[in-house]
């Protein structure tokens, strides 16, 4: 009758402990470090705060367009406006899911790059003082310049950015970049056609 009870006991006894076994702090954690989105590392950082700024400007002008320029450069403007801020809000999205809740403005490295940065700043200030064709010249000379020199340094952050969803990301932007380049050329060929859709003009935000 003991051995029986003893049985009994053990019985009930060996699954509580195997539950509570399962229980254990750091049974899962391996599960939770799998699913735990790794930090930016400070290149990628600077990546992205550059990729923001080149947005902001991007929408920055585009407005511009909408106000000042002719037709077809309006159509073009639109465009930029619309792709720009889809482009700054999956990068915004990347950037907080990996712990980055704020983007920090970008900070030119260099001597060079201080100065190509006080340079557009000065270009895109005259530019909202034109109108009509004159705006229209120097606009489009503008994005085939600056988008040609994004696409080149997309490539080289492609390379050089260590996060593959940023490399991702990067790689989803540059035809976008490319086609902007390749519609301003178009503009300035045949001022009078426009490489794009017509659309409505976007809200402002």
């Amino acid at each position: 009758m003991k051995i029986q009870a003893l049985a009994l006991i053990t019985a009930l006894v060996l699954p509580t402990l195997a539950i509570a076994d399962n229980k254990t702090p750091g049974a899962n954690t391996s599960d939770k470090t799998a699913d735990k989105p790794t930090k930016l590392s400070e290149g990628d950082v600077t990546i992205i705060s550059h990729v923001h700024h080149v947005n902001q400007l991007e929408i920055d002008v585009g407005k511009a367009a909408l106000k000042s320029g002719t037709e077809s450069v309006k159509s073009y403007g639109n465009m930029l406006v619309s792709d720009h801020q889809s482009a700054d809000k999956d990068l915004a999205a990347l950037a907080k899911k990996h712990g980055l809740t704020t983007i920090p403005a970008e900070k030119p490295q260099t001597d060079e790059a201080k100065q190509e940065q006080k340079d557009t700043t000065k270009q895109v200030a005259h530019l909202k003082t034109l109108k009509g064709a004159e705006f229209d010249r120097e606009f489009l000379a503008m994005m085939v310049t600056d988008h040609d020199k994004e696409v080149a340094r997309i490539e080289t952050s492609i390379g050089t950015a260590s996060d593959p969803d940023l490399r991702t990301l990067l790689t989803s932007i540059k035809p976008v970049l490319q086609r902007h380049a390749d519609e301003a050329r178009n503009l300035q060929k045949n001022p009078q056609t426009s490489a794009t859709q017509p659309t409505n003009p976007p809200t402002n935000r």
